[in-house]
């Protein structure tokens, strides 16, 4: 089984899928991912956005989140050229243990192909002061620089999944105790679900409906 984890930044992605890693999972980071391929394509990304984006020849991710936040023309070339390489290393780690079920994570899943070729979506969820909170004390910065990462996810939602696989909220809002319990009640839901898809995949069946799956 493969599945995606999506939700704002924030929310709690990293934390679900240590939850997944401790129950013998596979997990993929696509924020770490997208850190590999800002190193592989530093000379592209060079001539597209002016040599104030290196530091020591690498690509200085605070100075292009800087300048890509604020410019959605300016976020939408970068993903335009990181985001088939992305794809492609995420290919190929899916494939390298297909026996193991394994998790991707990250706040741009949607906007790549991987929801494509996924079992389902855990969408996870938090309130927004409570991200905010969390993202600050995090990456340690002031909310100057970090309003344009949480403007440009006004609009990311489940809903953005709804025609490429079942989604299942999973909440984050309360204690890593509450946390656990959501997820296992989701991945108890998802089980069921797939062995339920299995049957319907029979000859005559429509196997086409993505349905979302609450909490």
């Amino acid at each position: 089984m493969v599945i995606g984890i999506a939700g704002k930044t924030g929310a709690g992605k990293n934390r679900v899928a240590e939850l997944l890693l401790q129950q013998g999972w596979r997990a993929l980071d696509l924020d770490l991912v997208a850190h590999e391929a800002l190193d592989a394509l530093a000379p592209a990304l060079k001539d597209s956005f002016g040599p104030s984006i290196l530091k020591e020849n690498r690509v200085d991710r605070r100075a292009l989140g800087q300048l890509v936040f604020q410019n959605g023309e300016k976020l939408k070339q970068l993903e335009k050229l990181t985001y088939p390489w992305i794809e492609k290393a995420c290919q190929e780690w899916v494939e390298s243990q297909p026996s193991i079920p394994a998790a991707v994570h990250g706040v741009n899943l949607h906007k790549t192909a991987i929801p494509e070729h996924v079992d389902a979506i855990i969408w996870v969820y938090a309130p927004y002061f409570q991200r905010k909170k969390r993202v600050m004390k995090r990456d340690q910065r002031c909310w100057k620089e970090l309003k344009g990462r949480f403007r440009q996810q006004k609009r990311l939602s489940p809903k953005l999944f709804s025609s490429r696989a079942d989604i299942y909220i999973v909440r984050n809002s309360q204690n890593v105790e509450a946390l656990e319990a959501s997820l296992e009640r989701a991945l108890r839901r998802m089980t069921e679900a797939q062995g339920i898809k299995a049957k319907a995949s029979q000859p005559g069946r429509d196997n086409n409906e993505r349905r979302q799956h609450e909490p």
